[in-house]
């Protein structure tokens, strides 16, 4: 982002210098005082796309989860809330809702074997499946944690292949 306020910067120069051409020293003038404000408005106009961007994406991400896991870590004089969102292409989104940055982790979704329809993060979340009952239970370091949302059509999908 740095660098692209700088070429922004750089190719606003063009203002003052066109408005020379135009008017002369009243068009320099005139152009040496728009030049910030037209540099702040393309910059904050492109940073806000992007931030946009990337908030869409990934919402869009989050609805993609077959499962999503809330877990409460507590630390001495802390407790945070953790929403896991595993993904069935076996990638897993732990956002920490107690911070106020969107900051994401991302983890490998490790399917337990064969014969159990049950998945892993990272040796903490292990959530298990009862498809043909449709029940689920999740457990955070072996402390049960809260399925927040299943989307069984995802669910059923994985455990095909």
């Amino acid at each position: 982002m740095f660098g692209f306020g700088l070429i922004v910067i750089a190719i606003s120069t063009a203002i003052p210098v066109y408005g020379y051409f135009r008017r002369r020293w009243k068009g320099l003038a005139i152009g040496c005082l728009m030049q910030p404000v037209v540099c702040a408005v393309v910059i904050g106009v492109v940073y806000a796309s992007i931030n946009g961007y990337h908030k869409i994406c990934f919402n869009s991400e989050k609805k993609s989860a077959m499962v999503t896991v809330r877990s409460i870590e507590q630390e001495a004089n802390d407790t945070d809330t953790l929403t896991w969102y595993l993904k069935a292409d076996d990638e897993c989104i732990l956002l920490n809702s107690d911070e106020d940055d969107e900051e994401d982790d991302r983890f490998d979704v490790i399917r337990l074997d064969s014969l159990d329809a049950g998945v892993s993060v990272e040796d903490r979340i292990v959530v298990r499946f009862d498809i043909k009952n449709q029940k689920v239970s999740a457990t955070d370091y072996d402390q049960p944690a809260e399925v927040v949302d299943v989307n069984w059509d995802k669910v059923r999908d994985y455990f095909s292949k």
